[in-house]
């Protein structure tokens, strides 16, 4: 009996609601699900207290043992000083070190300082996940070292007597023992340093200092149960341990990355930008941020462009976002390169024009500060200067907040600045002649204006409507936020249509990448199109220059002499060994996982992701005979030269070339079913989408709200309109979500379509019950 059917039994006539305890189970990539910190919504047990006591002697003879396994790990700014300590350990004798990735700093030389004094520099990160905050780096010490012995937190229980080491504030290679209070997981809201985990954590009664993290905590046999992450903002003798088993799956499973290479991860493209007055600029999924204190006066920093700049007159603009108010960073222009610039920027809840000539603020002068209301506390503002020989014009979301006389500076580089400490955000940099909103042609603005106000006094399909604008998307957007601004009672509506008109446009791009031939499918832009129903400010296009530069290094590694089999091998190499791509092991189900943008940001992802990066890399190096292997639970990568010569290669453990054997024991280990001989052909590249959208799906139905997961739905069934578990399932969230019309449609689809294995007569039922 197949799942559709299953589902379709449970139904009752009573509620639609009734459905809500039988979804459908959709085939999603998964590793081991025993793995009880990788099923994140397995129930924890509630541990007992064992009862144990220190013995007299005990700890000193533990930490006689254990601090020869200590290290100090620093890690260095942009000008070389010491810019963060935390704590490390030894796992092997031949120089590989547990600590969080938060210590070792994203990009940044790592330094590493043995109990004897002995300091060393960090020559690889040999495994690192950003979700757990967990890091192995290796160094090539001179002799062989004393390795701490790793235990098993699954056996921890709760009053278990532990200690941990660390270098708290400095002080180097501290002890203190404690319990572990319980193993839980953390609600979002709790109040700790750092974000909120979504696994177990081990919660420990011990203080927690600045450069506790990275620290073992050990049982008094000395073997290690966990690894010191968080602490408590509320009280000091409150910390958090991350299990030692997610270390483990580490050691099993790396993901090394050379120390030149990882210097790279996270930093701005030097060809693009250019920092200066320390700081530390990054960027992730578009958005620019710097968080630290720069070296200049008050704290400032500037991150210049080296894109050209025209001559006078021009604009330059950017989206900025204050995380607190009492900072300030914004625009710089005509700027020399150093200290001299003009800045224009929020600071205070307040828009500044100011002229910098100098080191100090006896070389600066605020030429004009003012407020508005155009600016938005909290959110993102777009921010923009016109620039003309002896004028400067700033605009805030498009209104004019002040114009100055002030011809000092001219020429020179533009870019970003920040002041004083809180964290900024940038998105959107651009420069050009004009970078004003057009307006709308007359005769376009009349008729899009018409229509929302119809729409806007009448209703109607939101559906038919997002339909008929989607050939002017950003202009009909426009009108449709400056509408619902007007209509506050109606704001709520007009903005679901908005996005519904955004969702419709990746719908109609999609489907435009889906027709063509399967030889010309791009299956990274394709991706990243499923990304952006998430993020409408994702920027498709800069991602596929980031990826062609990627390519272009890739193929410097590929010699003419390879054979092709040998070059998808080195291709392996490329993106495993030499550049971090990684399987994700701490958080599998994780959305950003599913987000190509942030699998090439992160270099992390799930079998179908990371197939999809190797896929699309063979592809634009014209390697033939790569394709998308659908291995049920654990999607794959062939090489399929011939019909019976295939060879197989695993993503998630790095590219690893794999047996059909092996093969059938992932798929049996996953499912529990064995291998379909079937399941060895390669997929057709818009059933790779539709199974991306379908690991997706399945993730927002496991949340509380799952009405998220009608973006996806809507989109694959726009590609496979026939897919009737997936219409069944959308019929289903629309009437929890409300839409009693939508949930109608769907079924009515079904009724009118009879697809194999439905009981029809049930539908009938239902659908005369809602209506």
């Amino acid at each position: 009996m197949n799942r559709y059917r299953i589902c379709l039994k449970a139904l009752t006539l009573s509620t639609f609601a009734a459905l809500t305890a039988s979804p459908f189970i959709f085939a999603q990539d998964k590793p081991d699900p025993t793995d009880p910190f990788t099923a994140t919504d397995t129930p924890q047990p509630v541990f007992k207290s064992n009862g144990t006591v220190f013995e007299d002697g005990r700890i000193e003879k533990l930490t006689e043992k254990s601090l020869p396994s200590l290290v100090t790990i620093t890690h260095s700014s942009r000008e070389g000083k010491i810019r963060g300590t935390g704590t490390g350990f030894i796992i092997s004798a031949d120089g590989l070190i547990a600590t969080n990735l938060h210590v070792i700093g994203d990009g940044r030389p790592i330094q590493v300082e043995l109990h004897d004094g002995t300091s060393y520099n960090a020559t690889a990160v040999h495994a690192w996940d950003r979700r757990a905050d967990i890091a192995i780096i290796k160094i090539n010490a001179k002799e062989k070292l004393q390795a701490l012995h790793i235990g098993d937190s699954d056996k921890i229980k709760q009053g278990q007597a532990i200690v941990a080491f660390g270098n708290p504030r400095g002080l180097q290679f501290s002890v203190v023992n404690g319990l572990v209070s319980a193993i839980r997981k953390l609600e979002e809201d709790f109040t700790i340093e750092g974000g909120v985990p979504d696994f177990p954590m081990i919660q420990v009664a011990i203080p927690i200092e600045m450069g506790n993290s990275g620290g073992p905590i050990v049982d008094l046999d000395g073997k290690v149960l966990g690894i010191v992450t968080i602490k408590s903002l509320v009280t000091p003798n409150l910390g958090f341990a991350t299990p030692v088993n997610i270390l483990k799956s580490m050691i099993d499973k790396p993901n090394p990355v050379p120390i030149k290479s990882w210097l790279t991860i996270g930093n701005l493209d030097p060809n693009q930008w250019q920092p200066i007055m320390g700081g530390e600029w990054k960027q992730h999924a578009g958005i620019i941020t710097i968080d630290a204190y720069g070296s200049g006066f008050g704290g400032r920093t500037l991150c210049l462009s080296e894109q050209s700049v025209p001559n006078a007159p021009y604009e330059v603009a950017v989206k900025v976002k204050l995380e607190d108010e009492s900072g300030a960073a914004g625009l710089a222009f005509a700027s020399d390169g150093n200290e001299v610039h003009y800045g224009f920027y929020p600071s205070n809840g307040q828009l500044r024009l100011t002229r910098f000539e100098g080191p100090d603020i006896y070389s600066w002068k605020i030429l004009k500060q003012v407020g508005s209301d155009a600016y938005r506390s909290g959110e993102w503002n777009q921010i923009r200067a016109r620039i003309t020989k002896d004028k400067i014009t700033c605009f805030v979301n498009g209104q004019v907040v002040m114009e100055v006389k002030d011809d000092a500076l001219r020429g020179g580089k533009v870019g970003l600045c920040r002041f004083r400490k809180p964290v900024a955000h940038f998105k959107a940099f651009r420069i050009g002649s004009d970078l004003s909103e057009k307006p709308l042609a007359k005769e376009l603005m009349t008729r899009l204006s018409k229509q929302i106000n119809a729409f806007s006094n009448k209703g109607g399909d939101r559906r038919k409507f997002a339909a008929a604008l989607a050939s002017h998307v950003k202009p009909s957007r426009k009108l449709l936020s400056e509408k619902a601004d007007e209509l506050e009672a109606r704001a709520l509506e007009l903005r679901r249509l908005t996005t519904m008109l955004h969702e419709t446009n990746i719908q109609q791009r999609l489907l435009k990448i889906l027709n063509q031939n399967e030889d010309n499918i791009n299956l990274l832009e394709a991706g990243l199109l499923i990304a952006k129903l998430d993020n409408i400010e994702l920027d498709v296009g800069g991602y596929l220059l980031e990826f062609d530069r990627l390519a272009a290094s890739a193929r410097q590694t590929l010699s003419e002499e390879f054979s092709d089999l040998e070059k998808v091998e080195r291709l392996g190499q490329f993106l495993f060994q030499e550049n971090g791509f990684h399987g994700s092991r701490g958080e599998y189900y994780h959305r950003s996982n599913s987000y190509l943008n942030e699998v090439l940001d992160d270099r992390e992802g799930i079998p179908i992701t990371l197939s999809v990066v190797y896929i699309e890399l063979a592809r634009l190096l014209d390697i033939p005979h790569v394709y998308g292997i659908p291995l049920p639970g654990h999607f794959a990568v062939g090489y399929l030269p011939s019909k019976n010569e295939l060879h197989l290669f695993d993503t998630f453990q790095a590219g690893k070339s794999i047996s059909k054997s092996e093969a059938a024991d992932l798929v049996r280990g996953t499912t529990g079913q064995a291998l379909d001989e079937r399941s060895l052909e390669p997929s057709p590249k818009r059933n790779i989408v539709l199974r991306m959208l379908n690991n997706l799906i399945n993730l927002e139905i496991n949340e509380k709200d799952s009405s998220k997961a009608l973006p996806y739905l809507d989109l694959l069934l726009s590609i496979d309109p026939d897919r009737a578990p997936e219409r069944f399932e959308r019929s289903r969230i629309r009437f929890q979500a409300d839409d009693r019309d939508g949930a109608i449609e769907d079924l009515q689809w079904m009724i009118d379509n009879e697809p194999p294995g439905v009981n029809i007569d049930l539908i009938r039922q239902l659908l005369e019950r809602l209506q």
